[in-house]
């Protein structure tokens, strides 16, 4: 069982960093200008929507022209991962038989 909850903890790191990085892909695509982007912005954007709309409600932070929506919600899932998952990997270890 504690292997299970380690590679499970495992998963849950890979699919943090895959959001972060599509959602600082997305904030980053925005800021460069060009249309020859704009597929490129409106596929990232359908890809990210649900996690900019838990941002609006709960992360929403505007600073003149900067919507950092997408940037403060790829900090935070960085951050869960950095910090949390360890110990949920280091405590499924101790659960050993």
């Amino acid at each position: 069982m504690a292997y299970l909850i380690a590679n499970l903890a495992y998963l849950l790191s890979l699919l943090c960093d895959v959001t972060a990085f599509l959602l600082i892909m997305e904030w980053l695509v925005h800021v460069l200008p060009g249309a020859w982007l704009n597929s490129v912005r409106r596929g990232l954007f359908e890809i990210v929507f649900p996690l900019l709309k838990f941002s609006d409600q709960f992360l929403s932070f505007r600073l003149d022209s900067f919507n950092a929506r997408g940037f403060l919600t790829a900090v935070l899932l960085l951050a869960i991962n950095w910090l949390g998952i360890p110990w949920l990997v280091a405590f499924s270890y101790s659960l050993r038989d």
